[in-house]
C-alpha cells in the first residue's frame, strides 16, 4: 500500500502519466512513527475515533495514562492509534483509511500486550469485524457473544453490526 501512496503522492501513478504530470522525487523509504499518545494529537486521535467507530469519542482522559497508547505517525500526522486501560482492556484501536494492510495494527497490537506482560488482555469486536482474525494471530480466544454491545454507542440509523464477541488473551 505504500507503494501505490508514494506513486500517488510523486504523481508517477499510471493516472497521473496518462493525464501528461510530470512525477515529483520523494524519498524512496516513508516512515511511520510511534508514540505515546500526547495533548497534540487529541483532535487528530478523536477525529480518526469518530470516523472509525461512532461519533462523540473524546480520548482527553487518555492521557493520564500515555504508557498505555500508542500513536502512529506518518510525517505530523495521525495515521493510526490504539489504547488499553490500566486493566488491559483494549478499548480502540483504529488505522486511517489507506493505511490498512502495512503492518501499523499488528505494531500496535504487540505494543500494549507487551506493557502489561503479566494480565490476561481483553476487547470486544464488532461480530463482523475483520480484525478479529487479527486477533486471533495473537492468540485472542473468543469467550462470549454479546448481543446488542453497541447498540447504544451507534446511531439508530447505522448499519454496523451492534453485536460483539468478548475476546481474551490469556498470559497464564
Amino acid at each position: 500500500m505504500l507503494r501505490v501512496q508514494r506513486a500517488i503522492r510523486s504523481r508517477d501513478h499510471p493516472v497521473f502519466r496518462r493525464l501528461g504530470i510530470v512525477p515529483v522525487a520523494i524519498a524512496e523509504s516513508e516512515s511511520i512513527d510511534y508514540v505515546y499518545f500526547q495533548r497534540e494529537h487529541v483532535a487528530q486521535v478523536n477525529a480518526l475515533l469518530c470516523r472509525t467507530f461512532w461519533p462523540g469519542i473524546d480520548m482527553s482522559e487518555a492521557l493520564m495514562y500515555p504508557e498505555f497508547s500508542i500513536v502512529a505517525l506518518h510525517r505530523r500526522t495521525v495515521v493510526g492509534c490504539a489504547f488499553l486501560t490500566p486493566d488491559a482492556y483494549l478499548t480502540y484501536i483504529a488505522v486511517s483509511a489507506g493505511w490498512e494492510g502495512v503492518g501499523i495494527a499488528k505494531f500496535m497490537i504487540y505494543h500494549l500486550t507487551q506493557t502489561v506482560p503479566t494480565k490476561d488482555v481483553t476487547l470486544h469486536v464488532s461480530a463482523t469485524n475483520l480484525a478479529m482474525l487479527l486477533y486471533q494471530k495473537f492468540g485472542f480466544k473468543p469467550e462470549r457473544f454479546a448481543v446488542d454491545f453497541y447498540k447504544s454507542y451507534l446511531p439508530e440509523s447505522s448499519r454496523v453490526c451492534p453485536n460483539a464477541f468478548f475476546m481474551r488473551l490469556r498470559r497464564y
